[in-house]
């Protein structure tokens, strides 16, 4: 059996850096590298969490790591999570390849004996093919096993860069998208463009650009985490960057028209991944189309840098379409440990279950159009504009 360690100290988890790295290269994850968790830990955690990290060795290899969190919630129910829904999705426990229901069983056993034991642990944005939902479930230490339900599923496009070179990729490509795309590039430099990468020298400022920039784009509108983050949304990505950049793992595109910037991209690298985060862009340049300029020339960085593939992200958005050519499905739920405070955890968990009900019913009986006004009706309400 594999030994299993639990780490309930922040400061602890820097001495698993190297071995942990390896393994979020190996299961191509950047999102769960320690350079991300770790930032995310001093720049977005909720006040009150507290590490919960399951630790996974067979021998001296390191061969599975979740790194859980806890938090109080109302009623004093305990839910565990995996840190970073703020910022980007594609949220998983880390294994080596062929060995995730061995590694999903010891996680189990350890959070099943964890303090505070956890009523319900949440997945958010976790891909369905990785099975870790019915793993856990299986593996919990208990004679019922606890309940799964799913709240939301959505769409994560991918982009294959098999074809080994941007020139390659292009030419692949169907005509139409061809001649768009080297027109907006001729309009942008036409204009006196420059697109550029962030350096140590500029990543302060080019930072302060993307959250700004992100923000804009927000202005009056209610639903973003970024924004909700404010200032230090910049600081996570301001040591996110000196973490990465100097391995070839981290890129914040910046596109600029006379000095100042109109458009940013944050993309983060593991394992021959990399993840575009998000971005935003000046309204003003619309006709510009800079966020596609942008990505555009990020995907020919990409295959500069060796990359094998290129995750764009949660959610099935025309724009990330044009440019994917797979799509994976990534799930939301909860799994409700079977105690004594187990209808609290389910009563807790039904209005999710109804608003998921309720949303697909919408999306098959309502056009596409009317379905987003009522979101963002729905968003209005929430805010209480």
């Amino acid at each position: 059996m594999p030994e299993v360690e639990l780490v309930t100290d922040v400061e602890r988890l820097g001495a698993l850096v190297p071995d942990w790295d390896a393994l979020a290269s190996a299961c191509a994850l950047p999102q769960m590298s320690p350079a991300w968790v770790l930032a995310w830990w001093r720049h977005v955690a909720p006040h009150g969490a507290v590490p919960r990290t399951v630790v996974v060795r067979d021998g001296d290899l390191l061969v599975g790591l979740a790194p859980f969190y806890s938090t109080p919630s109302a009623g004093g129910r305990v839910d565990y999570r995996l840190p970073g829904i703020e910022l980007a999705g594609r949220l998983a426990p880390l294994a080596q390849r062929d060995r995730e229901w061995e590694v999903a069983e010891a996680v189990a056993h350890a959070l099943a004996h964890a303090t505070p034991r956890p009523d319900a642990l949440r997945f958010e944005a976790t891909p369905l093919e990785g099975h870790w939902l019915a793993a856990l479930r299986d593996g919990w230490p208990t004679a019922v096993r606890p309940p799964l339900r799913l709240t939301q599923v959505d769409g994560n496009p991918l982009m294959s860069l098999r074809e080994g070179s941007f020139a390659a990729w292009l030419a692949a490509r169907s005509g139409n998208f061809r001649g768009q795309m080297r027109r907006l590039r001729r309009r942008f430099e036409a204009a006196g463009g420059v697109s550029r990468l962030a350096t140590h020298a500029t990543l302060a400022n080019d930072a302060a650009a993307l959250a700004r920039l992100h923000a804009l784009r927000w202005d009056g509108r209610v639903g973003s985490n970024l924004v909700e983050l404010g200032d230090r949304f910049a600081a996570f990505v301001v040591q996110l960057g000196e973490q990465l950049l100097d391995d070839g793992r981290f890129a914040l595109r910046i596109l600029e028209l006379d000095g100042a910037a109109i458009c940013a991209q944050l993309f983060v690298g593991a394992g021959g991944t990399f993840l575009f985060v998000n971005g935003g862009w000046d309204e003003r340049y619309a006709a510009l189309r800079p966020s596609l300029v942008c990505l555009l020339d990020t995907v020919e960085d990409m295959f500069d840098r060796g990359a094998q593939r290129f995750d764009l992200g949660v959610g099935v958005q025309s724009y990330k379409l044009r440019f994917a050519d797979g799509n994976a499905q990534l799930a939301w739920g909860v799994l409700m440990m079977p105690s004594a405070r187990l209808p609290l955890t389910a009563a807790r968990t039904a209005p999710a279950l109804a608003r998921t009900r309720l949303r697909d019913s919408a999306r098959r009986m309502l056009p596409a159009q009317r379905v987003e006004q009522l979101r963002a009706a729905q968003r209005r309400l929430r805010s209480g504009s």
